[in-house]
This record gives structure tokens, C-alpha cells and sequence, in this order.
């Protein structure tokens, strides 16, 4: 089987893709690359928000999709809308990788440190955790944040790190030698829900792609997606809300934690158990949502 691709035309968009692709080459199918620039990737004159609104990543490859122009697409879970266009069903969650986020700081970086995020989530969480340093907008792919912070500038003042998701920059490789790389406890800053997962979208009804891109699908990756996911969705926002969220399973059930910044502070929460709508429900109304 012929299939046509469709993702994101950045370095990191291709090589999040690529086990998949040589999953469905060893099965015998012809996988081409369509590469798409987004809205979102076009976008780049402020930080993220509301404002930038829904699909800002993910609008114009559901349209190729629908339009028959791609057979399936592969997109950063955490960029997903909640409403999802009718007639693209998911094909696949694959197994989710490290959903941390990393504090990535030059060698030199003061203790009072300006950091460059384009994340309010980020921002809420790290003024707590990181009370001495200060922060301002960077937007560009993780090559050229990683670049900003090595050059120490950025719009003409100083810049000494900035935060990236593990999952980016494992899947890249980055060489990121002589930088100060930190690991970010969920204690000091929650990944956004579905951080460190990808979506593969097809056409509802396409059955043989269907069936093909079972085997790549991780029903635990899919639950705890769907439970983070289900907080967004109660707190009525879309994925720039200043919401972090993350599941995590162990010996009978599910850990859900979920940190909220509204209303000038940070509200945070936490459920276990084996139900899911329940561990949401708990989890919402500690939020006091």
C-alpha cells in the first residue's frame, strides 16, 4: 500500500515520525513525505496564548487530510485540538516518550538567570519554582532556541536558558554540550497534557490504513493521554492554557496531577484510583473548577 504522509516540515515534526515510517516500510507498504508549514510555525511575533486560538499547529494538515491530499498525519499530541474535525478518526497513539520538560542553561548562566519561554504555563509554574530569575518571549523551533541561548542574546538583551521538552530533544539529539542541562521535577513544573506523545490521524472509513497502523498503537500512552487531555476539557481551554497535567500509572491505577494558574495563583491537584472519570472529576474540583 501507497501511503502519503503529512507533518509539520520541522526537524523534530520528521524525526518524531520516523519509527513509524520504518514500522510501515518492514510491513511492506511505500510511505512519501508531504511537509506542511502551519500557521502556528508561520506565526512567530509573541509568546503563545489564547488569542492564537485552536488548530494553530495542526489546521492545515487536517484539511490536506480530508482533501485526500495526505492518507495520514503524525502531530505532537499536545498540539491537538479538543474538537477535532468530523471525518478523521485516530489511527494510533504510539508508545509516549519522556513527558518532562528541561531547563537548559548556558555554562555561565548567573543565579539570577533570564530565561526565554514562549509557554504561560511554563512562565506560571517557573515564577514559583525559579523565584530569582527572570523571563521573556522566545518562539523558533528547538535548534534555534537551543542557538539563542548558546549565543547569550536575544532582542538585544541577555538570555541565559530556556525550557524544552525532554521528549524534542531526545528525539533530535541534540548536542548540547557545554550548556547545564536540568531534568524539571512535576513538583517545580507539570508538562502540558499529552507532552511527549504524538497522535497518527487517518480518514474515517480508510480501514486498510487502519488496520495497518494498529500495531503501532500504546493503549496505556492513549489512557493517560485521554485523562490529561479530560482536564483541559474541564477547565474549558484550549492547549495555550496555563494548565499542566500529567498521569502517570502505577500498582492499582492511575496517578493524575494537574496544576492550574487562574485567578493571580496556582492551584494544584491530584487523584489516584482505577476510575478514570472519577480521577477527573477529583482532580477538577481540587482545582475548584
Amino acid at each position: 500500500m501507497k501511503i502519503v504522509l503529512g507533518t509539520r516540515g520541522s526537524l523534530l515534526a520528521v524525526q518524531q515520525s520516523e519509527a513509524l515510517v520504518a514500522f510501515l516500510r518492514a510491513a511492506g507498504h511505500t510511505v512519501e513525505w508531504k511537509r506542511f508549514t502551519t500557521h502556528g510555525d508561520q506565526w512567530l511575533a509573541g509568546p503563545l496564548g489564547k488569542e492564537t486560538g485552536t488548530g494553530f499547529f495542526t489546521r492545515e494538515l487536517e484539511e490536506a487530510l480530508l482533501a485526500r491530499d495526505v492518507d495520514m498525519l503524525i502531530h505532537s499530541f499536545k498540539d491537538v485540538s479538543l474538537e477535532r474535525p468530523a471525518g478523521i478518526a485516530t489511527a494510533c497513539v504510539p508508545e509516549r516518550e519522556d513527558p518532562a520538560d528541561w531547563l537548559v542553561l548556558r555554562a555561565d548562566a548567573p543565579g539570577d538567570p533570564v530565561i526565554g519561554t514562549s509557554s504561560e504555563r511554563r512562565l506560571r509554574f517557573l515564577e514559583r519554582a525559579l523565584p530569582r530569575a527572570s523571563f521573556t518571549w522566545i518562539r523558533g523551533n528547538v535548534p534555534t532556541r537551543v542557538q539563542r541561548v548558546r549565543d547569550g542574546e536575544l532582542r538585544g538583551g541577555p538570555l541565559h536558558g530556556t525550557i524544552l521538552a525532554a521528549a524534542g530533544l531526545r528525539r533530535l539529539e541534540l548536542d548540547l554540550s557545554g550548556l547545564s542541562v536540568r531534568p524539571l521535577a512535576a513538583h517545580e513544573l507539570l508538562p502540558a497534557p499529552a507532552q511527549g506523545a504524538l497522535l497518527v490521524e487517518a480518514r474515517q472509513g480508510d480501514q486498510a490504513l487502519l488496520e495497518a497502523l494498529a500495531g503501532f498503537h500504546h493503549p496505556l500512552t492513549q489512557r493517560l493521554v485521554r485523562l490529561e487531555r479530560a482536564v483541559l476539557a474541564g477547565i474549558g481551554g484550549g492547549c495555550q492554557q496555563p494548565l499542566g497535567a500529567l498521569a502517570v500509572a502505577e500498582a492499582g491505577g492511575v496517578l493524575l496531577r494537574a496544576g492550574y494558574a487562574v485567578a493571580g495563583e496556582l492551584r494544584w491537584a491530584e487523584s489516584r484510583g482505577g476510575d478514570d472519570a472519577a480521577l477527573v472529576a477529583e482532580v477538577l474540583r481540587g482545582l475548584g473548577l
